[in-house]
């Protein structure tokens, strides 16, 4: 008799645990009605999208010649130090 009894016990327990945890699965995963946003909230988050959307606008329209800086392709050499070396001709070793 002690056994149907502690397996009705384990039983019930065990339905009390899924049914609150299903419950409380319910509840968690429920979107919430939003509430609305006070006017002056509001005001703000437009105003930071409208400068954000118009300084993009502003960075795509600018010309790239005022952006990007004007490189030289004549000066071409990385190293100007060869010129003023007066004895780069010289023979280094006499034996070869």
């Amino acid at each position: 008799m002690n056994k149907n009894i502690l397996t009705i016990v384990i039983a019930v327990v065990a339905v009390i645990v899924v049914g609150g945890s299903v419950y409380y699965w319910k509840t968690k995963t429920q979107k919430l009605p939003e509430t609305p946003k006070p006017e002056a909230q509001q005001a703000a988050e437009d105003l930071q999208k409208t400068t954000a959307s118009v300084s993009t606008d502003i960075g795509n329209s600018v010309s790239p010649d005022v952006t990007t800086p004007s490189v030289n392709p004549i000066n071409t050499d990385p190293n100007p130090y060869n010129k003023t070396n007066p004895f780069s001709d010289l023979k280094v070793n006499p034996f070869q």
